[in-house]
């Protein structure tokens, strides 16, 4: 989106916005962050940091990490303080504000994950450039730098796995871009975290507005939480909710400076 498209989205998001508190919500991989074949050599460059720090210190806004990583490994990985929520595992796992969550249900499932992971790491290995991430509670298979001749036979592999495990109602799949995670089956999701940040922002009584920046299916549920009552941004073509659309995480970045300019200086 260029630069003037942009400066008016700005400008018409904060004008919906009114007086309201801003509650900024930002998916971190493919959002915030370009992807990288290993998940482990992503950090938050320093401008988005700078700018993300920004609306922290700003007297009327909020800002909130929601991701597919371990809460723990956003945390780090971004380098913002303590004033910020990071929600990780998709929500199963909160901090911000005082307060910390684990969904009670995750516990009942971990050794069956642990389990599972094992036998699916040795059917990846025989995949060059496909790899398994094991955050503990989830385990995920990705694939993006694997052979596109050999992505169906990784996602049969995948499947054959977890089916038992599915089966049985405890575990569930949910897909992104080039990645297949295996989560604990619980109706818990980014909507849901979303919806326990905005809860805790607005406790005393103060109004809010919440802005949502996504880019993969894994945050429709999050556009669809903040529909009736804020702004969905969506950071790509993989995602159908959002009002407004950028350009990757370069256009994320645009589009939060335009942003914090346009947000009046006295809160």
């Amino acid at each position: 989106m260029p630069a003037g498209n942009l400066a008016r989205t700005a400008s018409a998001i904060l004008e919906q916005r009114g007086s309201r508190r801003l509650v900024l919500l930002c998916d971190f991989d493919g959002t915030l962050v370009e992807f990288q074949s290993d998940p482990a050599a992503v950090w938050l460059p320093e401008s988005r940091r700078t700018l993300l720090e920004g609306f922290l210190d700003h007297p009327a806004a909020t800002v909130g990490i929601v991701t597919g990583r371990r809460l723990i490994d956003v945390r780090e990985r971004t380098g913002l303080p303590d004033a910020a929520y990071f929600a990780g595992l998709h929500g199963l796992e909160i901090e911000g504000g005082g307060e910390q969550f684990v969904h009670p249900q995750v516990a009942e499932t971990r050794a069956l994950v642990r389990g599972v992971s094992i036998t699916l790491a040795a059917r990846i290995a025989a995949h060059p450039g496909a790899f398994l991430e094991d955050k503990e509670m989830s385990v995920a298979v990705h694939y993006r730098e694997a052979p596109a001749s050999a992505h169906a036979e990784i996602m049969t592999a995948f499947e054959q796995v977890t089916r038992p495990a599915i089966e049985t109602g405890r575990l569930r799949v949910m897909r992104g871009s080039f990645v297949l995670e295996l989560l604990p089956n619980i109706p818990w999701n980014k909507g849901d975290a979303v919806r326990w940040i905005v809860k805790r922002v607005q406790r005393d009584g103060v109004p809010v507005f919440p802005v949502y920046i996504g880019d993969d299916v894994t945050d429709e549920d999050a556009f669809r939480e903040v529909e009736d009552r804020g702004v969905g941004i969506a950071a790509s073509d993989r995602v159908t909710g959002g009002d407004f659309r950028v350009d990757g995480p370069a256009g994320v970045e645009e589009l939060l400076r335009e942003l914090f300019k346009t947000l009046e200086p006295e809160g």
